[in-house]
């Protein structure tokens, strides 16, 4: 699914499914890695909190040892780990695999769980603790001589780690969020800058280098939403635990998709919001033609948008329709680089 153009190379993302069902979490996370590599994404977002089965460290190395190119995303939050633990975890999965790590780099989870793990800093204290975080790991791997650093958040004396990182293998940090608090952090650390994907595309965020969505498609409308509807029916349990979880959050863009969905009418058609609605994903969806989805892509990726996480239902058939796509979007910028 990676498009390759002249001067550019667009980066693809799987993200491990929202399982809840013990017996088939894993599965489906081991299938997704497999399919991620069989159609040539760059790698697979891997999620943390403590709703998740498995630690993603783990399941990063799960990744390097089921493929060949596939790339781990490791979803960080500072709360859970040291960023000398966080280095340590890549500098030992590229030393052992020589596979470039990437970094999903987020301050939130439900504010319950914020409070049980006695973490009371405010929403833009904890994007000043993530920006001292992925500068202190960023300094870990890549400084030839012991680190001291000297933060709010962090301090550190003569610490060094070994083996440090080469610099083609350094890892990428992704930050989500649509607060300014989240834009000022992902340019003061040099990292891609994530946004949902918006109902009209000229609201896309000044800075914005990536994109997080999910995709139904197939060569007819119909079959399109057809297959939606069957992959995401209706639930009145899932729209219930919605508004419970928006009663446990001060995410900025969760609380925006919110006032999308309860939106009547989407004004972009193809712009679904019932798989956030019925709490079956955290993200919108587009459903559609293979021609109007791949004249999406390509639009995004004119206007500067080099970094896709794509939520794709934990089906073989999904992703190779969804490949279709992306090799139609590469023909059509290759053919016309500009709008």
């Amino acid at each position: 699914m990676k498009i390759r153009l002249d001067a550019r190379h667009i980066d693809v993302f799987t993200i491990s499914p929202r399982t809840t069902d013990p017996k088939a979490y894993w599965t489906n996370i081991e299938n997704v890695i497999d399919w991620s590599e069989k159609f040539d994404c760059s790698g697979i977002l891997l999620f943390t909190g403590n709703d998740t089965y498995v630690e993603p460290w783990l399941a990063a190395h799960t990744v390097c040892t089921r493929t060949i190119n596939l790339c781990p995303l490791v979803a960080v939050n500072p709360v859970y780990m040291h960023p000398f633990t966080a280095a340590k975890m890549i500098s030992t999965l590229v030393y052992l695999y020589k596979r470039k790590i990437f970094l999903n780099m987020v301050t939130g989870t439900a504010l319950s769980y914020l409070e049980a793990l006695n973490d009371h800093l405010s929403h833009s204290e904890r994007y000043h603790r993530l920006r001292e975080y992925c500068e202190l790991i960023r300094a870990l791997l890549s400084s030839p001589r012991p680190v001291s650093f000297d933060g709010q958040y962090y301090k550190t004396e003569h610490l060094q780690l070994s083996p440090r990182v080469p610099r083609d293998l350094q890892p990428a940090f992704l930050l989500a969020g649509h607060s300014d608090d989240a834009a000022k952090t992902a340019h003061a650390v040099g990292g891609i800058q994530m946004q949902m994907l918006p109902a009209n595309v000229d609201d896309l965020a000044t800075g914005v280098k990536g994109i997080h969505f999910g995709i139904v498609t197939r060569e007819q409308e119909a079959h399109a939403w057809q297959a939606a509807s069957e992959l995401f029916p209706d639930d009145d349990m899932g729209r219930e635990l919605l508004e419970l979880s928006m009663q446990n959050t001060d995410s900025a863009w969760k609380m925006r998709l919110q006032r999308a969905a309860d939106m009547i009418a989407s004004p972009t058609p193809g712009y679904w919001l019932d798989p956030f609605r019925t709490f079956k994903a955290d993200c919108p969806y587009f459903v559609g033609t293979y021609q109007d989805t791949a004249a999406l892509v390509a639009t995004l990726v004119r206007r500067g948008i080099d970094t896709f996480i794509l939520d794709i239902p934990a089906r073989e058939e999904e992703f190779y329709h969804v490949d279709r796509v992306f090799q139609s979007a590469q023909q059509e910028l290759l053919e016309r680089p500009s709008s």
